[in-house]
């Protein structure tokens, strides 16, 4: 197996002859739907070897017979067909179709070179496996936590996309305002917040937190400028839907901390503090279940919950 990989040196005559036959044969190596046949008995064979498409057999064959200058005669009347079952019946006609396939001596090592290349192999993969030891291994403790993360995920993440029916219906042409679409996630957040924490001990002053966080993205409305005619008439109607996709997701995401070990032991000024400053990132992380490179979309479901990254964008321009 190491004996047909080196052409020979670049000043050689025979190098142009060699590429011009190899570069004729190459596609067919790596085209998987062809299959690999050995030119020169038909056999199996594993690859380029001397130039040619050739099975183990024929290429330890052609490699004997050259570095041995053996010279053959055929028995017959020299044109025998070589087959798998009887390409030992005649060398020479055997010999003869390797070199009408194109194998070439040239391409042989030599014993010195056989060794090297040996040598060379064997320490690339005495190197590849120190860089396996020296890579960064997880401890148990981390295993775990990577468990108990991706675990967390699957309870709150639905990939049936059911609860999308329940929004705003998406409408992807029409008139809105941008007060009306305030208005809309405005709505659209009251509701995830009242409904995450309803169940906690502690939800009056999570409420009131995010709570402050709707007054504070309300104000910042209110002192924003009049829009103009043109915004007032232009835009799409996408965003009342897409208040409720926000609100569902943020409620996913509290749910996922919720199950994560210790959250719910820290304060809750600690775990709104969490949840405001990395909420965001969760959701499009966990979005990336449902998003396609093909066509640069999430599809959730049906056709009609397939977004593209224009819906979002002016989703964000209109508030």
């Amino acid at each position: 197996m190491f004996d047909s990989v080196s052409p020979p040196p670049p000043s050689s005559p025979i190098v142009m002859e060699s590429a011009i036959s190899t570069s004729t044969q190459v596609p067919d190596e790596f085209d998987r739907n062809v299959p690999r046949i050995c030119g020169v008995c038909g056999d199996k064979a594993t690859g380029f070897h001397f130039n040619a498409m050739t099975c183990e057999g024929c290429k330890g064959f052609f490699r004997r017979s050259m570095k041995r200058k053996a010279s053959f005669t055929c028995p017959f009347n020299g044109s025998c067909t070589i087959t798998k079952d009887n390409r030992r019946h005649c060398q020479a006609c055997r010999l003869k179709r390797c070199l009408d396939i194109g194998m070439m001596k040239e391409f042989i090592l030599t014993d010195e070179e056989v060794q090297r290349k040996k040598e060379l192999i064997q320490r690339r993969k005495v190197e590849e496996a120190q860089r396996e030891v020296q890579k960064p291994q997880l401890s148990e403790e981390q295993r775990s936590i990577i468990d108990t993360l991706v675990d967390a995920h699957h309870k709150t993440y639905d990939d049936s996309y059911s609860d999308f029916s329940r929004f705003r219906p998406p409408v992807r042409e029409g008139p809105v305002t941008r007060s009306a679409s305030r208005a809309a996630s405005l709505h659209s957040l009251s509701d995830a917040s009242s409904n995450s924490f309803s169940h906690s001990p502690e939800s009056g002053d999570r409420k009131m937190n995010l709570s402050n966080m709707l007054m504070m993205y309300q104000e910042q409305g209110l002192n924003s400028s009049p829009d103009s005619k043109e915004d007032e008439g232009t835009g799409l109607s996408m965003l009342p839907h897409l208040a409720d996709l926000v609100s569902y997701s943020i409620q996913k995401v509290i749910g996922f901390a919720k199950t994560i070990p210790g959250f719910r032991e820290l304060t809750a000024e600690d775990q709104i503090a969490l949840l405001k400053s990395s909420a965001i990132e969760v959701i499009m992380l966990r979005s990336n279940q449902s998003f396609s490179l093909e066509d640069m979309s999430w599809s959730c479901g049906g056709p009609e919950f397939k977004y593209c990254v224009n819906d979002f964008k002016l989703h964000m321009h209109q508030v």
